[in-house]
């Protein structure tokens, strides 16, 4: 269960949740969550959504990056919790781990290098400052 402490409704979502475990008899644990993305990955990562959609004529940079989501990760199951209907979502970057978000940049530098003949540069990587001078103004 993924809490916010700073929304109402997930504190008493966990609280009860919690009553709940400590009133049984089974062990639990309690984990922290992992950190998120950063923003300078979210950032790179935009960026290079940004260069695809350039390459590839994209007018819709969410298009785009929906596209390239599917392409590289394909979508999950998830349960609609009114209907019960398992259906297919996309994944979101905004919910990524810095881990899951790498990995992730890691296949689509190497899918748009290869699929694609263009080229996505990290940071000191050669080409990076003529990208951010054209993607950041």
């Amino acid at each position: 269960m993924l809490i916010n402490p700073t929304n109402d409704f997930d504190r008493a979502r966990a609280d009860i949740y919690y009553k709940k475990l400590m009133s049984g008899t089974d062990l639990f644990e309690i984990t922290k969550r992992v950190k998120r993305r950063t923003p300078s990955q979210n950032n790179l990562f935009h960026m290079w959504v940004q260069v695809v959609a350039d390459h590839l004529g994209y007018t819709s940079l969410e298009n785009c990056k929906r596209d390239i989501k599917r392409i590289l990760l394909g979508t999950r199951e998830e349960a609609n919790r009114i209907t019960g209907e398992i259906q297919q979502v996309d994944y979101q970057t905004s919910a990524m781990t810095t881990a899951e978000l790498s990995s992730l940049m890691d296949k689509m530098k190497i899918w748009a290098q290869t699929d694609l003949g263009c080229y996505l540069p990290y940071f000191g990587d050669p080409g990076y400052e003529e990208m951010t001078g054209k993607y950041h103004g």
